[in-house]
């Protein structure tokens, strides 16, 4: 399908993308200078009267939708019989992108969560359940701040609407268990959805996985949620307990509302639930102010007065302890200047040559390992592995003290990082093309205390288990290839 010239008044640079709902436009505003998003129903839909009536349906309801978390609406049209809205340009990427670069940390999961939260909650309020929350819908402007998008597939909590269509509307993967069941759904479906997208920001993956989008639903309504323990241990067990609550199979244990469930990554983030309600919909504050903080103009001028007087004290101190301690007036004027003038640091280097100890400085070694006596190889084993997205990953266990490097692999792209350090053992995460193999090279020294060095002599080393001295092993001599086969994803 060619590029529309115009739109409207509206000139267009480009497409954004395309999908089963409506096609979006990059275009350019003249008569307010700025760039916009249009978005505009495909012209295959048209004969399909349902999928109108919805579109048109989601064009009012998201005009009546004025709020700092939810990207706004500027102009409605119609086309030569397409209907059109106008919408603000977000340049920021969406979470997707964000996410894409690897998991969030909690605290800035939680800032996001708590301006998208609220967004939510404002539209709850008006009866409106947005039905499709996932990361592509999560938008952010040039500042960084996210923004709510497409509530084409919203439904009226109370509508009244003839639409008689009995199709399961939004994404599989963040589809709470009544949605997709076809049941009844109220504002406690977008805390599912929103519970899904945290937990992906914390650990880089959707909680659930199949071959088919059939498949993920069936999970969605069947599987526990999983524990996200299992492969960040480093997080606090609040976390896992967060996104059970919100991810609840039954929506009567979910957390009532968005508000209730950002409230609990604030404290789990920062220690306070911040003053968010339903009533504070402006996203502007995040925590409540520090009684530090809390100052009047009276306050603030009481202290600025107590400088001041404890500056000139200060001043003072220092104008009486030259006057006491003056040069005498014998000295001369050479002797005084240098008095006066500033000292200038000057940085000494001691070398000093360290003799190795010997049995005669009695110094006391550890005896001298037998010939059995060698460098175990380090501990490091690929654990589990899995598609996502058609992405492969697999993880990998290895000892707290152990470095890893990624070695020149057949196939570019590969990677892996360090995801969390528990119980004395790191868990590493691998991701590259489908069928790739990384070789991961573990390397691993004994971990000694100052004691225990200081019981070999230059070019050994100290074997805590056989309590001798043992020459210290070539390079790479305690290094191990493990080799992971990431899978076929389809990718």
């Amino acid at each position: 399908m060619p590029l529309p010239e115009k739109i409207g008044r509206y000139e267009v640079k480009s497409e954004l993308g395309r999908g089963g709902m409506a096609t979006v436009y990059r275009a350019f505003d003249p008569s307010f200078d700025r760039e916009v998003a249009i978005k505009v129903l495909p012209r295959e839909m048209m004969h399909d009267p349902q999928f109108r009536s919805r579109f048109e349906r989601e064009i009012k309801m998201i005009a009546q939708l004025e709020h700092p978390s939810i990207v706004p609406v500027y102009d409605v049209g119609d086309m030569e019989g397409q209907p059109y809205f106008v919408m603000r340009f977000m340049n920021g990427g969406s979470l997707s992108d964000l996410i894409e670069r690897g998991s969030i940390p909690i605290d800035e999961t939680a800032k996001i969560v708590e301006k998208i939260a609220q967004g939510l909650a404002y539209a709850h309020r008006k009866n409106i359940i947005h039905r499709d929350l996932k990361p592509d819908n999560i938008l952010f402007d040039e500042n960084g701040e996210p923004f709510i998008s497409d509530f084409g597939v919203a439904k009226l909590s109370e509508s009244s609407s003839n639409l008689t269509g009995s199709g399961v509307i939004g994404t599989p993967a963040y589809m709470s268990p009544e949605q997709a069941q076809g049941s009844e759904i109220d504002q406690r479906s977008d805390v599912y959805g929103l519970g899904v997208i945290v937990y992906q920001m914390l650990s880089g993956h959707q909680p659930y996985s199949a071959d088919t989008p059939m498949g993920v639903v069936v999970k969605h309504i069947t599987e526990p949620v999983p524990e996200i323990l299992k492969i960040l241990p480093n997080l606090p067990e609040e976390a896992d307990a967060i996104i059970k609550t919100a991810m609840a199979k039954d929506k009567t244990q979910r957390y009532p509302n968005t508000i209730e469930l950002a409230k609990a990554l604030n404290t789990l983030a920062f220690g306070s639930p911040g003053n968010i309600t339903f009533q504070t919909m402006n996203g502007t504050s995040r925590l409540k102010p520090s009684k530090t903080m809390q100052l009047s103009r009276g306050q603030t001028t009481g202290l600025v007065g107590v400088g001041i007087v404890l500056l000139v004290a200060i001043i003072g101190v220092f104008l009486l302890r030259n006057q006491l301690f003056a040069p005498e007036a014998t000295a001369t004027s050479a002797v005084a200047t240098e008095e006066q003038n500033t000292p200038v640091p000057v940085l000494v280097v001691v070398t000093a040559t360290l003799e190795e100890p010997t049995a005669s400085s009695g110094q006391t070694f550890a005896p001298a390992c037998s010939a059995d006596v060698v460098f175990l190889p380090p501990l490091g084993k690929e654990t589990n592995s899995f598609c996502q997205q058609k992405i492969p990953y697999a993880f990998a266990l290895m000892e707290e003290n152990a470095n890893f490097t990624v070695l020149n692999t057949s196939t570019p792209g590969s990677k892996c990082r360090q995801e969390s350090v528990k119980n004395g053992e790191k868990v590493i995460s691998c991701t590259g093309p489908s069928f790739a193999v990384v070789d991961l090279e573990v390397c691993q020294l004994p971990k000694l205390t100052q004691e225990e060095l200081a019981q070999c002599s230059l070019g050994s080393t100290y074997n805590p288990e056989n309590q001798c001295c043992i020459a210290l092993p070539p390079e790479k001599a305690i290094c191990k290839v493990i080799q992971i086969q990431l899978k076929g994803c389809g990718g």
